[in-house]
């Protein structure tokens, strides 16, 4: 065996054992409670290992600021997370992002935006960014937002901003939520309802492409009462399909 060839078998068992990208469903008028669930797990549980060239805190070639959310730099945001080299779960914040899970693997090692170099893994919500708003969105980093985490769970054709979704909604009494239904402040955040926890309807869990405790997709307990106290409304979108159950949990 020739060394060519003992690389090119090398190659194959490493890919071989990389875990696959998982795939969500497209676009499409209505959503079930289940795609709800496997597309937002689709995005938590993602696995993926980022690169120096991936990091990036300076402006992009358009002039806007991007900081990624690693920690490989001193003095780095108290949500960074990430650590070149290494692998990661969950993919990781965003600032206007859209993408699905393989698009931003297929970014990470060459972005077309960037003409052919590695997209940037994430960028943080900084209040900098925050004031800017849409201006403020870099098409040279890759991940999602908290907005279009939901979008892709509900199988929208487009981003919709958090002033936006509640077009598409109908509001809820908090004993009415289930999956797949959204805990929102407009202009500010939304997160999606998973399942009630324990017997009483104080605690749940959900899942958010939020900045705490880090900047990343990933599912957390929440409390009733915090996010009472905090403005967020719970909604159910329009289009979600799926007959409700006495759970009202969809199974992954």
């Amino acid at each position: 065996m020739n060394v060519r060839t003992a690389g090119v078998l090398l190659f194959a068992a490493l890919f071989s054992c990389s875990p696959p990208v998982p795939d969500i469903p497209p676009a499409a008028p209505t959503v079930t409670r289940t795609e709800a669930l496997r597309t937002s797990r689709a995005y938590t549980n993602l696995a993926w290992r980022g690169t120096r060239h991936n990091v990036r805190h300076g402006t992009d070639p358009d002039g806007i600021r991007i900081d990624t959310p690693d920690v490989s730099v001193s003095g780095a945001h108290a949500g960074a997370w990430w650590k070149p080299g290494a692998r990661s779960a969950g993919m990781p914040y965003k600032w206007g992002g859209f993408d699905t899970p393989r698009q931003f693997v297929s970014r990470l090692n060459r972005d077309p935006e960037n003409g052919g170099r590695p997209a940037a893994a994430g960028d943080m919500g900084t209040p900098e960014k925050q004031a800017a708003g849409d201006d403020a969105v870099s098409r040279f980093a890759a991940g999602v937002d908290c907005s279009g985490f939901v979008s892709r769970c509900w199988r929208l054709s487009r981003p919709w901003s958090t002033r936006e979704l509640p077009s598409l909604c109908t509001p809820l009494d908090w004993e009415e939520l289930r999956t797949g239904d959204i805990l929102i402040v407009p202009g500010r955040h939304v997160l999606m309802f998973i399942e009630w926890h324990g017997d009483g309807r104080e605690v749940f869990l959900g899942s958010e492409a939020g900045p705490l405790p880090v900047w990343k997709c990933a599912e957390h307990f929440f409390s009733r009462a915090i996010l009472e106290r905090s403005g967020y409304r719970p909604m159910r979108y329009k289009g979600m399909r799926e007959p409700e159950t006495d759970s009202g949990t969809a199974k992954p």
